[in-house]
């Protein structure tokens, strides 16, 4: 069957087929705002719901180190969030002793300058963050964070200049803690945890089975058009969970031949796009 964009696999629709937050398919921040679904999910108050999947995750007790797999992380708002929210839950338990982290995305590796922008967050009201998150943050301008570190950086003057004239960056007074920063910028310079320039339809193909203890992909799967590859990737995602595990994805229904392929068999919906591996 040839692909278009009228075919169940793609969300490339004129309107989506759920009622969404306007900016759900034009979010395009350089911060942090809880994930790509945030825009949706935070004004609603369900990203408690992503923060009670990884209360879950992460207060099991089990000494054990969680791995988790990012699939487009935007513009690195998943792994700031989700990060910011994992260290609220560990406390004083440092994240390299209990997370393994791993990305894949489309674009090429951010750049320092890049890293940094989206540390901060867009939530401009510091009493507004997610109950575990919050902690996570620190309050600092962008300004005051870049300035001392950029002046040997190639057009460092206009990047300062762009974002200080900026109104909205004036009230950004809080990012992610070095910890995360740090964890961050490490797993993506590591060639064995983060592919760039990769598609998932391909990388995901290289994973073992019952490899992850989370598995996030949002605003990704839509974006495949071959149904074919598309039911292969999402097969292929729900082979590399392990029991138990979590898939966390677009909070909206899957369409009915995806229901019908029996590829969703193994997951429970916990939450709205989200799923947890049967045992």
């Amino acid at each position: 069957m040839s692909s278009t964009v009228n075919n169940p696999y793609s969300c490339r629709k004129k309107e989506p087929t759920f009622t969404a937050h306007p900016d759900f398919y034009k979010y395009n921040s350089t911060k942090s705002c809880y994930f790509r679904r945030g825009a949706v999910a935070l004004l609603s108050g369900a990203y408690c719901n992503v923060e009670n999947t990884f209360f879950r995750l992460f207060k099991q007790n089990d000494n054990k180190q969680k791995k988790i797999l990012i699939i487009g992380i935007g513009n690195s708002q998943e792994p700031f969030s989700y990060l910011a929210s994992i260290k609220g839950i560990l406390k004083d338990k440092p994240l390299k002793a209990n997370l393994d982290l791993h990305v894949v995305d489309l674009q090429s590796e951010p750049s320092l300058q890049k890293l940094k922008q989206s540390a901060f967050s867009d939530l401009f009201d510091y009493e507004v963050y997610p109950r575990f998150a919050k902690s996570s943050f620190v309050k600092e301008s962008y300004s005051d964070w870049l300035a001392p570190k950029v002046q040997n950086e190639k057009n460092s003057h206009y990047l300062l200049i762009d974002f200080i004239q900026n109104p909205k960056v004036k009230a950004c007074h809080a990012r992610v803690n070095d910890e995360i920063f740090d964890f961050v910028r490490e797993t993506y310079g590591n060639p064995q945890k983060a592919r760039w320039d990769s598609r998932v339809q391909d990388v995901i193909k290289e994973y073992p089975d019952r490899n992850f203890d989370v598995v996030s992909a949002n605003n990704v799967l839509p974006y495949i058009v071959s149904e074919n590859e598309y039911m292969e990737t999402l097969s292929n995602i729900v082979r590399t969970l392990k029991p138990n595990a979590y898939f966390i994805t677009d909070p909206y229904e899957f369409e009915k031949p995806v229901k019908d392929s029996g590829i969703l068999n193994p997951l429970t919906q916990v939450y709205k796009g989200i799923y947890q591996k049967k045992v």
